[in-house]
């Protein structure tokens, strides 16, 4: 017997996943499914979960991209093609 279970999602979140789920051979049933049943094997989230969140979305990291976003849009600053020129470029 199968249960049923209503999740709700912004659409724009369920729509990316469903794409990605669609890429991988999956549908987004199948995917839930997967991590219900990786859940309970492992009886934990199967992956980190932190208040502090995404690094890249620090204050610090948010005004560096603000000043250099406006950099750009002001035909000031420097673009490049890889991460090896920015790597190079810091050296």
């Amino acid at each position: 017997m199968t249960n049923h279970t209503t999740i709700r999602l912004e659409a724009e979140k369920k729509e990316e996943f469903a794409k990605l789920c669609d890429n991988m051979g999956l549908s987004v049933s199948g995917a839930i499914n997967l991590f219900v049943t990786k859940v309970l094997q492992c009886r934990r989230i199967p992956f980190e979960i932190s208040a502090d969140g995404d690094p890249f979305y620090s204050e610090h990291n948010q005004r560096i991209l603000l000043k250099s976003i406006s950099e750009l849009e002001q035909g000031e600053g420097k673009t490049y093609n890889d991460v090896s020129e920015v790597l190079a470029d810091r050296a």
